[in-house]
């Protein structure tokens, strides 16, 4: 298995952390579009609720799978071809979404991306792991959560304008042209880092380990790690807050316009709220993380702890104020983003020496993803069955499932071996 050098001037780790940032932020443009172009789509009879639910679930689960799968690609195969396909597959994918409005081309399309896009993450955290030293891999961990945050803020404030101006076509069309652009200069830019790590990159492990010959390069099989790390501690955690995170996520502008008849316009833009407070919620998980010596679970159960108290109080009082229920939601996805940087971003940069980071990370993610291409279906016809009250109290009761396994193993420490 090939591996990176490790880079230590500023001006060069600067730029891969740009070139990554562009990368992530742009893949959202290019997904949380559709959440936006969905509350249209709907008022406009181009999609039923059960049927736009199932779009958005064929993408989460393609997404899933395809970070499973890339996961254990992004430890094998160039992670510059790889991020370069994926953005590249994920603008043609929105551009043809653009021209179509049958409902079995568009759950193809949107499958399609929700696959291409699940190849720009497992290969990101590889880099950081294998071309950065500890701080500031762990720094850089940190601080490309801002893409999920203004990639969303973006998204809705994008999509916002393009339907007052162009209609929902429009907001597919917008997505395309940047993806492609953005895959264009990763791939430009990204062949100079790998040739300056090559050429001057410094080699990982310590002086001796490196005379020796002893440091570790082989990959330790992912069964290995499955089963003697404790990861499968947490998957149902995981799982849970990917529902929050993601579905709730793409669920919420239609929400707030049902409930409060807002225009879509006005609710995707009253939504661009919550990617700005959820940044919080990653320095908050780091914060605490340190503090409490990286024990994940008693972490995790913190920020799952808020996240229930938030979805009672939405669930008893959110219909009877617009403010108050975008208060809640923040807390809701601030939290569960606090969850996300703790088991995607953080805890799989400790299996580097076993070779498995992108893979880790990969599975983490899918396990997330998995669970909101459930969720996001059943969220359209709960709604459509049950209405909001019911919908909101299922995520009540498994918010509450998940705190409780976290506090169970809140001493529980993921080991890389």
């Amino acid at each position: 298995m090939h591996k990176y050098k490790k880079i230590t001037d500023v001006r060069m780790t600067t730029l891969l952390f740009v070139l990554c940032w562009i990368a992530y932020f742009t893949s959202y443009l290019g997904r949380l579009n559709y959440s936006s172009a969905m509350t249209v789509m709907i008022k406009e009879t181009v999609l039923s609720k059960s049927q736009a639910g199932f779009i958005s679930m064929t993408y989460f689960f393609a997404y899933g799978i395809g970070q499973l799968l890339n996961g254990f690609l992004g430890d094998k195969v160039n992670p510059r071809k790889m991020i370069f396909l994926g953005l590249s597959i994920s603008g043609a994918a929105n551009l043809i979404m653009g021209c179509f409005t049958d409902f079995g081309i568009m759950a193809a399309v949107w499958c399609i991306n929700g696959y291409a896009q699940a190849m720009i993450w497992p290969p990101i955290i590889r880099i950081f792991a294998e071309m950065l030293e500890e701080k500031t891999k762990l720094r850089f961990c940190i601080n490309i959560i801002s893409t999920q945050a203004l990639g969303t803020l973006a998204s809705y404030l994008l999509s916002a304008a393009v339907i007052y101006l162009n209609g929902w076509n429009g907001v597919f069309f917008a997505a395309a042209a940047l993806l492609i652009a953005a895959a264009l200069l990763w791939d430009i830019k990204f062949r100079k880092i790998e040739k300056y790590s090559m050429e001057y990159g410094i080699e990982d492990g310590t002086k001796d380990e490196i005379k020796s010959g002893s440091r570790k390069d082989n990959q330790v099989p992912f069964l290995s790690i499955l089963t003697g790390s404790g990861i499968l501690v947490i998957l149902i955690p995981v799982i849970v807050h990917g529902v929050l995170k993601d579905g709730v996520t793409s669920w919420v502008p239609t929400y707030i316009s049902e409930t409060f008849f807002t225009s879509p316009a006005l609710s995707i833009l009253v939504t661009t709220v919550l990617p700005v407070i959820n940044l919080t919620g990653a320095y908050a998980a780091q914060y605490l993380y340190r503090k409490w010596k990286k024990q994940e679970t008693k972490t995790a159960a913190c920020f799952f702890l808020a996240a229930t108290v938030s979805l009672l109080c939405l669930w008893l009082f959110g219909s009877k104020s617009l403010l108050l229920t975008v208060i809640l939601l923040s807390v809701i996805t601030a939290s569960m983003m606090a969850v996300n940087t703790i088991f995607v971003n953080l805890l799989p940069l400790r299996f580097e020496r076993a070779g498995r980071v992108s893979t880790v990370s990969g599975f983490l993610n899918s396990m997330a993803y998995l669970g909101c291409a459930i969720s996001t279906f059943t969220i359209g016809i709960l709604v459509q069955n049950n209405g909001w009250e019911n919908t909101i109290l299922s995520w009540l009761v498994i918010t509450f499932l998940a705190l409780i396994i976290c506090i169970l193993f809140r001493n529980k420490r993921i080991a890389s071996n």
